[in-house]
């Protein structure tokens, strides 16, 4: 590298090689990239983003990255070649310009000043704004140009894009909270900061083992806890009215699995209540996952009683709710709705979710025979039975996971078995960790992610990124979840905690089908 004093040579270097090398190169390089075959190879995998947000910047197919390589690198190659000189300060200014730069072209915001966007001035040519990008993912035949505009207009694909005006809420409005936590190291990378490609992808697991990778995400947490308490995901708007959020606990499975923690972790949900209800008056919180764990806090009971009993919540009309009803409601109809079934094992029938699932199934279903794993028998009805055995799962061709087993229980269960009927396991457990007893078996066994509810792209409904961070696909979201946002749009003035209003399910199936979600669907082979 260059000396210190060559700097600015160095940068005036690079950004006029920039004008004049990468700007038209990048223009005939993505319009090459929208030729069909491209498009559907590379390409596309960017553009299934319609409304964009930052991090849809960094996200190309990996193939793609080597030709966006190819294309911005010429602006700090081709002034080392010319000129033999180059500074590593200036190599390192332009990647994180450039970065910021095109983050800012996907924010999905107005720029309404005239010097960007009167036709007559010269800025409109010469530089971007994220409504001119924004029309590049609306028409897709328009707007190819990288920051500077003016080869669209030279060529002839400048297209005018404007965002519809519609009523904003205001900036500090959040009716809704849902209050999550860190489910282990894969958690971490379905975090923005962290990994802008697994937003929308399964739970990541490492070659390590399973306790290791909980304890190093245990150790970031608590480097994290430091300096934050808690993980502030995107707002997004629920029925046009409402603005809802997910927040999360800087608290991994390990401090869940330590009863001595149960009172420090119910501190934080009340602490959180009472910072969000300072700061935004937010009435309404959801509790995900483990945050309404029996052993915690009795399935949200215990956070009730303290709102009601904390000097500063007690007369605010804090609702606290867990969403359960609606994921009573997701697993019922999954099973239900599985043709010809006339029997299945369940793994994990005893907690209040499994138990209002099986009562409503043996209502509804009355041929259907119902095998639960479990030493407790909680049930008694003679189309239920128990068995304390895991390795009889191999004599259904339906398995239902409702809790998570570890991998040698599978093992152990499998091993020896020279067939087996199962043919789905149907896993709702949070998160869906992969079993890979399954995968080793010849038979082909369908290990399906079920309890999760899927929309169209772009349902009014929910406007925004409710789907982020939860290790699932784009345009999906945990019932739990969505109940609590029904809970939100339909005023509810009551807590949803404890037990299970089997009288609500059908009810909140019926709205949850009526705003255009359903369950993942699953095609079942005829055996």
């Amino acid at each position: 590298f260059s000396g210190n004093s060559e700097i600015w040579a160095c940068a005036k270097e690079v950004i006029l090689c920039h004008i004049l090398v990468v700007e038209p190169t990048y223009y005939a390089v993505h319009r090459w990239l929208h030729v069909p075959q491209n498009m559907k190879a590379m390409h596309g995998f960017h553009h299934l983003s319609i409304n964009t947000l930052p991090t849809t910047s960094s996200c190309q197919n990996f193939y793609e990255h080597f030709i966006y390589i190819a294309t911005f690198g010429p602006a700090f190659l081709v002034p080392f070649l010319v000129q033999r000189r180059q500074h590593w300060v200036v190599v390192g200014g332009y990647l994180l310009s450039f970065d910021i730069i095109n983050a800012w072209g996907h924010t999905n915001v107005r720029i309404r000043n005239p010097l960007l966007t009167h036709k007559y001035s010269p800025l409109t040519y010469l530089f971007y704004t994220p409504e001119f990008h924004l029309g590049h993912h609306a028409y897709f035949q328009a707007n190819y140009a990288l920051f500077m505009p003016m080869w669209d207009a030279f060529f002839g694909t400048y297209r005018e894009y404007k965002k519809k005006d519609s009523a904003l809420l205001p900036k500090n409005q959040q009716d809704f909270v849902f209050i999550g936590h860190n489910g282990g190291l894969g958690h971490y990378f379905t975090c923005p900061e962290f990994n802008f490609y697994n937003l929308y992808d399964d739970y990541m697991r490492t070659w390590l083992p399973l306790k290791l990778e909980l304890y190093i995400a245990h150790m970031i947490a608590q480097v994290y806890r430091l300096f934050f308490r808690f993980y502030y995901c995107s707002r997004f708007c629920v029925a046009n009215d409402y603005v809802a959020r997910c927040i999360c606990l800087s608290r991994t499975p390990l401090d869940y699995m330590s009863p001595k923690k149960y009172d420090v972790v119910n501190g934080d949900i009340i602490k959180l209540i009472r910072q969000e209800y300072d700061r935004c008056g937010t009435r309404k919180f959801g509790l995900g996952n483990l945050n309404k764990m029996k052993q915690l806090n009795d399935g949200g009971r215990e956070i009730a009683r303290m709102v009601k009993e904390d000097p500063y919540l007690k007369d605010k009309k804090i609702r606290v709710w867990t969403g359960d009803t609606m994921t009573v409601a997701s697993i019922f109809h999954q099973i239900a709705d599985i043709p010809k079934l006339k029997s299945f094992f369940y793994i994990g029938a005893g907690g209040k979710v499994g138990t209002a699932v099986c009562e409503l199934l043996v209502k509804t279903m009355p041929h259907l025979k119902i095998r639960i794993f479990s030493r407790n028998h909680f049930f008694d009805h003679p189309n239920i039975s128990y068995s304390s055995d895991l390795s009889e799962m191999a004599d259904y061709r339906v398995v239902l996971a409702g809790k998570i087993l570890s991998g040698e229980m599978y093992h152990k269960a499998l091993k020896g078995k020279t067939s087996v009927k199962t043919r789905y396991v149907l896993d709702y457990t949070v998160p869906a960790l992969q079993i890979a007893a399954l995968g080793e078996r010849p038979e082909n066994i369908q290990h399906l992610r079920v309890g999760l509810l899927k929309t169209r792209p772009n349902n009014p409904f929910l406007k925004g990124h409710y789907d982020v961070c939860m290790s699932h696909d784009e345009n999906h979201i945990v019932p739990c979840h969505f109940g609590c946002l029904l809970n939100t749009i339909n005023q509810r003035e009551t807590d949803e905690v404890g037990d299970i209003a089997l009288d609500n399910v059908e009810k909140l199936w019926q709205m949850t089908l009526a705003r255009g979600f359903r369950n993942t669907d699953i095609s079942y082979d005829e055996d």
